[in-house]
C-alpha cells in the first residue's frame, strides 16, 4: 500500500503521530511527503520508506495529493490518501485493507473520531445547498435536525452503519482506494482548492465503483474546522461549495436524489 500526504508549514513534529502510525503499519511500503511550500526538511528524513515530492506551487489538497497519485499509484493495488493529523493503531489499517480485499467497492473509508472519542460522522449523503449552507448560517436547532438525516444519524441508519455499509460521500481525512479504480476516476478534481474536493471524489467513485464505510477499523482524526474559526478559509470553503454545485446542481440534482434515496433504502432493507 502507498500512501500520499499533503503537507503546507508543516514541521515534523506537527506529523510525527500520523509518520509513526503508517511507518508502523506492515502493509505500508511508501509513504508519499508531498510539499506543497515551506517543508523542505521532508526531503532529508532519510527514511527507506518515505519519497518526497516538492510540489511547484501551492495548488491545494487535491493538487498535490494528485501529484502522488500519478507518480506513484500504478505501483501498488492500494492507495491511501492521509491528513497530516490522523493517529491509529496499526491494527486499524489492516482492518480496513482486509475488507478492501474481498469487496468490490473501490473506495473505503473507516469509522473518524475526534480524540475524546466523538464520532465525526464523516460518512454522509450528498448534501443539498441546505445541508452546507445551514450548518453555518441557520439556528442550530434547525441545522441539527437537517444534520441528522445528511450524517446519516437517524436511529434506523446509525444501527445499520455498525456494519460495512455503501455511502456515497466519505471524509477526505482517511480514504483507502483501490489503486486501479483511483487512476479511473483522475484523482481529485483540482478546481477545489480546498473543501469538498473529498465530496466530489467520493461521489464520483460511487456511480462508478461504489464506496464503503467500515467501522470496524477507526482511525483519530484532530479536525480542527479550522473554516469555523477563520473567515479566509470560511471564504474557501464557501467558494469551493459554490463550485461543487455548479457543477452537480443546486436545486435540480438527480443524481443526488437518485444515490441518496437508493443509500437509505439499501441501510434500511440491512438492519
Amino acid at each position: 500500500m502507498y500512501v500520499s500526504l499533503v503537507l503546507y508549514q508543516h514541521t515534523l513534529a506537527d506529523i510525527q503521530t500520523t509518520l509513526d502510525s503508517l511507518l508502523h503499519t506492515d502493509s505500508v511500503d511508501k509513504v508519499i511527503l508531498v510539499d506543497n511550500g515551506g517543508c523542505n526538511w521532508a526531503d532529508h528524513l532519510g527514511h527507506t520508506k518515505i519519497a518526497y515530492i516538492k510540489a511547484e506551487r501551492n495548488g491545494g489538497f487535491g493538487y498535490g495529493h494528485n501529484l502522488a497519485i500519478r507518480k506513484y499509484t500504478r505501483l501498488s493495488d492500494y492507495f491511501l490518501i492521509c491528513n497530516p493529523d490522523i493517529d491509529f493503531d496499526p491494527k486499524e489499517l489492516e482492518k480496513l485493507l482486509e475488507v478492501a480485499k474481498s469487496s468490490s467497492a473501490g473506495l473505503y473509508s473507516p469509522k473518524i473520531i475526534y480524540p475524546d472519542g466523538t464520532d465525526q460522522y464523516g460518512q454522509r449523503l450528498l448534501p443539498t445547498p441546505l445541508n452546507l449552507f445551514a450548518r453555518r448560517f441557520l439556528p442550530q436547532y434547525f441545522s441539527d435536525r437537517l444534520d441528522d438525516k445528511y450524517l446519516l444519524k437517524t436511529l434506523t441508519v446509525h444501527l445499520t452503519l455498525n456494519k460495512p455499509a455503501p455511502v456515497p460521500s466519505v471524509s477526505g481525512s482517511f480514504m483507502l482506494f483501490k489503486s486501479k479504480c483511483l487512476l479511473a476516476l483522475g484523482g481529485f478534481d483540482e478546481r477545489y482548492f480546498m473543501y469538498m474536493e473529498d465530496m466530489d471524489l467520493s461521489r464520483r467513485c460511487a456511480v462508478r465503483f461504489g464506496v464503503l464505510y467500515v467501522p470496524s477499523a477507526c482511525v483519530i482524526h484532530e479536525h480542527q474546522q479550522a473554516s469555523y474559526k477563520n473567515k479566509a478559509l470560511l471564504k474557501a470553503h464557501i467558494i469551493s461549495a459554490v463550485k461543487y454545485f455548479n457543477k452537480w446542481g443546486w436545486v435540480f440534482d438527480k443524481q443526488r436524489r437518485q444515490i441518496n434515496n437508493e443509500t437509505l433504502s439499501t441501510l434500511k432493507e440491512t438492519d
